[in-house]
């Protein structure tokens, strides 16, 4: 609270008057099962909690501070529920929009992020090969970010990120990403562009693009991506999905594949193949609290390496509460 209230003092000194608070986030509870073979040997693991982090705290301020400026900021959290994860790694930034666009600043979703949250139907809750992508920058929110998004133009939206790295001594973890986004009526679309540094003076490059199109009985949406780590090795995947609301419930599934191997100037060739499918079912029962069921299941991998020959199957149930 005490770092919220000085974000709160700092921006009301830029704005010069008291931002307008708000408190937002959600609280998830449920159980998971996960069984993993690698090489053969099977382990399954039970929780209950919030073993994938969607819990969340936020504290927001904003400020119309005249001339068409809005001034807007965010501490945001983590809580652990149980099995769940940390207190920190969430969204935290500053932004200064107004005609010339967008500047935002801190840790937050990178543009490869949001080409997964825009188009993944299982919400990121499953085994979709093309998080891979996201995954490369070290997570779906980056620390160091300063973006720029220019106006929207007639649904086109274009923007450009620069992550400094935090590793003393090397650029590690530097990225800078370029991306753009559409919108017209039932269809949207995103495009991204990183290059990541890493040590010794080696670069990936990542891409990822992203299209969804609401039908209103049914959205289709696709995802596809590609990242290559210079002279080493080289991902790429895509996925397609569909939701169906059906009143109060609402059905989303998804296939995916991935292919991973050796750059053709290394000594090996080896090359591994992914494939995934991901089922959810959701039902509302108000407009802030949900019940989720996710059946995932994942070929030639074991969620934390890739290898032909290993599997993954998990099963989540979890109540989902938004305020």
């Amino acid at each position: 609270m005490k770092k919220t209230l000085v974000a709160v003092a700092a921006l009301a000194a830029v704005t010069g008057a008291m931002a307008e608070a708000t408190i937002s986030g959600a609280i998830a509870y449920g159980y998971d099962s996960t069984t993993n073979s690698t090489a053969g040997a099977v382990v399954t693991t039970k929780l209950f909690g919030d073993p994938r982090a969607n819990s969340a705290l936020n504290f927001g301020v904003s400020e119309d501070i005249g001339g068409g400026l809005k001034a807007e900021g965010q501490v945001g959290f983590l809580p652990t529920i149980d099995a769940g994860g940390n207190t920190t790694g969430y969204q935290s930034f500053l932004a200064l929009s107004g005609d010339f666009g967008r500047i935002q600043g801190g840790r937050f979703a990178d543009s490869q992020a949001l080409v997964q949250f825009n188009h993944d139907v299982v919400g990121a809750w499953g085994f979709n090969p093309t998080n891979s992508a996201a995954a490369a920058l070290g997570g779906f929110f980056s620390p160091n970010q300063l973006k720029y998004t220019a106006p929207s133009m007639g649904g086109l939206t274009l923007s450009a990120t620069k992550a400094l790295g935090e590793t003393v001594g090397n650029r590690t973890g530097e990225h800078t990403t370029f991306a753009a986004g559409f919108v017209q009526g039932g269809f949207s679309a995103d495009l991204a562009y990183t290059n990541l540094a890493g040590s010794v003076a080696i670069d990936t490059t990542i891409t990822g693009f992203g299209a969804s199109y609401d039908f209103g009985m049914a959205k289709l949406s696709g995802i596809m991506t590609q990242h290559s780590v210079e002279n080493q090795t080289s991902t790429t995947a895509s996925n397609i999905g569909v939701t169906i609301p059906m009143g109060a419930f609402s059905l989303a599934v998804q296939s995916g594949t991935a292919t991973a191997g050796n750059l053709s100037n290394t000594a090996a060739a080896t090359q591994v193949t992914q494939t995934s499918v991901d089922w959810r079912v959701g039902y509302a029962l108000s407009k802030r609290t949900n019940i989720y069921a996710v059946y995932s299941s994942l070929d030639g991998g074991n969620g934390t390496t890739s290898a032909n020959g290993d599997s993954q199957k998990r099963t989540q149930l979890f109540v989902l509460h938004s305020f």
